[in-house]
């Protein structure tokens, strides 16, 4: 093998085992580098709500579906809560048995009302503990808006329940709800 520097072969040698290391570090660095991965589950009252969503309430209130009524945000199919003195909701049981357990999770609901309301959203495991909830005013504008929780440590639970809840103390709350989305992140 001939070189052109000075040094000769030896000279060569070096500086290719310095290229060597360089490219062995980058691809030690770029390996260890995290991938995040995505679990979703997203129901927008297509199929059978009154099979797969739950739906409790209490006091003057009411919550059911809308089936083919042309007020979905997408679809054809929409849930609604409705309330006077008291409070109704809607949930659904997302499983998580394929996300591990240290995974990072949010969830999320389309939401539309008239007149403005306070909606809520809870997450819930099946031995009745609060994972997360987020309680925000919507507008009213008659626009559906994006309802987001913050997000929340799954901690290995499987299932989750995920609910949007209303409640009223005297004066008439009204809210759609459609395209409830969970996704968890790791």
């Amino acid at each position: 093998m001939s070189a052109t520097f000075s040094g000769g072969r030896s000279r060569l040698l070096r500086k290719l085992g310095g290229v060597t290391a360089v490219a062995a570090a980058l691809m030690a660095l770029t390996s260890g580098v995290a991938h995040a991965s995505l679990s979703q589950v997203q129901d927008g009252f297509e199929v059978n709500p009154q099979s797969s969503w739950l739906v409790a309430t209490g006091g003057s209130a009411s919550a059911g579906f809308d089936v083919g009524a042309g007020t979905a945000r997408s679809g054809r199919n929409n849930g609604w809560l409705f309330a006077t003195n008291g409070w109704a909701f809607e949930g659904f049981w997302v499983p998580t048995n394929s996300v591990p357990g240290n995974a990072q999770c949010a969830s999320q609901f389309s939401m539309q009302t008239a007149g403005g309301a306070q909606v809520g959203i809870e997450i819930w495991d099946s031995s009745g503990h609060l994972l997360s909830s987020t309680y925000p005013w919507l507008n009213g504008s008659g626009a559906y808006q994006a309802v987001n929780t913050a997000r929340w440590n799954l901690n290995g639970v499987n299932p989750v329940f995920v609910k949007a809840i209303i409640g009223a103390n005297g004066s008439s709350r009204f809210v759609r709800l459609d395209d409830m989305t969970t996704q968890c992140y790791w």
